[in-house]
């Protein structure tokens, strides 16, 4: 099934030049690791769209199985009221495929923990499994009733304000009234159930301009041979920015990015395009009309048909 934590994001905190994870649970921060992601998506579907405690999730528990020298680590459990393990959440990476493999040493965990229930996550894809009297049966449904998490608050019903998108790095400076509504509401859209574009987490060496480009992606098929990678970033110099990178054939050939503070003062160069190794300034108004007549759902929708225009 869909993951629950397929529109969540971990919340990011900046160490000087780097950034970092920061786990509200624990209070602590942590490496950008892909697994550490997708727990972290995990955790934040956990706090705001259920009721589960903070108190009753645990991270890292040693595992100690009989045929390892060195006690393994669990990625999640969730206690029960009587503090016994309940859920054995495994999350790996969003690239990695879960299969019959992953699956079989999730269930070797569970021989020392002893949940009554298994998540095997990447962050895209959950399976569910239910342990009873030694047996292992898969959960086909969040629907079914034996199912042991119960969504408390709809993902359309989340306060997702401009606070919230700054501290998943989404975005960042100074916006005020309308512009600071619109843009807002557009990150929330974009990042939406309404909006079914695959959803990618890139990763780039360096920097493109003065930022660096990581960040979930959504992306769009343009045609047969090219994709959109779309997605709203707060940079380290404390901008907001859409950037758009475009994928022909497996080549990246170019990428767009938009000052969103600039977009919406109008200035003319707020929009920078590096293509075939040419770099442009452009005004993106003209092809670009964010902030023209206040937020608009079919603008976000409609963001690829926008964006091509750059790369024409």
């Amino acid at each position: 099934m869909i993951s629950f934590s397929k529109n969540h994001f971990p919340i990011i905190r900046s160490a000087g030049d780097k950034k970092q994870l920061f786990n509200p649970v624990l209070k602590k921060r942590f490496k950008i690791r892909p697994e550490e992601r997708v727990r972290l998506k995990w955790v934040e579907f956990l706090l705001l769209q259920t009721d589960w405690p903070k108190s009753r999730i645990g991270f890292e528990a040693p595992v100690k199985l009989p045929q390892e020298e060195n006690a393994l680590r669990a990625d999640l459990i969730l206690y029960n009221k009587a503090m016994k393990p309940n859920i054995l959440i495994e999350c790996k990476a969003e690239s990695v495929k879960l299969n019959s493999t992953v699956a079989e040493q999730t269930a070797r965990y569970n021989q020392a923990i002893g949940a009554s229930y298994i998540c095997l996550t990447n962050g895209v894809s959950d399976f569910w499994y239910r342990v009873e009297n030694g047996s292992v049966k898969a959960i086909e449904s969040h629907d079914n009733p034996d199912f042991p998490l119960e969504i408390t608050t709809p993902l359309q019903e989340l306060n997702r304000d401009i606070t919230y998108w700054e501290h998943r790095g989404f975005c960042a400076g100074r916006f005020a009234g309308d512009p600071k509504n619109i843009l807002q509401q557009s990150i929330t859209h974009f990042w939406s159930e309404e909006i079914d574009w695959p959803v990618n987490y890139l990763d780039f060496p360096g920097l493109f301009l003065d930022f660096r480009l990581n960040q979930y992606y959504r992306v769009p098929v343009v045609d047969r041979d090219q994709k959109l990678a779309i997605s709203f970033m707060g940079t380290e110099s404390g901008s907001s920015h859409l950037t758009a990178i475009l994928n022909d054939k497996g080549r990246n050939r170019g990428i767009l990015s938009v000052n969103l503070g600039k977009l919406s003062d109008q200035q003319a160069d707020s929009a920078e395009l590096l293509m075939n190794g040419n770099h442009r300034t452009l005004d993106a108004a003209q092809h670009l009309p964010l902030f023209k007549h206040g937020f608009s759902p079919k603008v976000i929708e409609q963001l690829p048909h926008y964006l091509m225009r750059f790369f024409v």
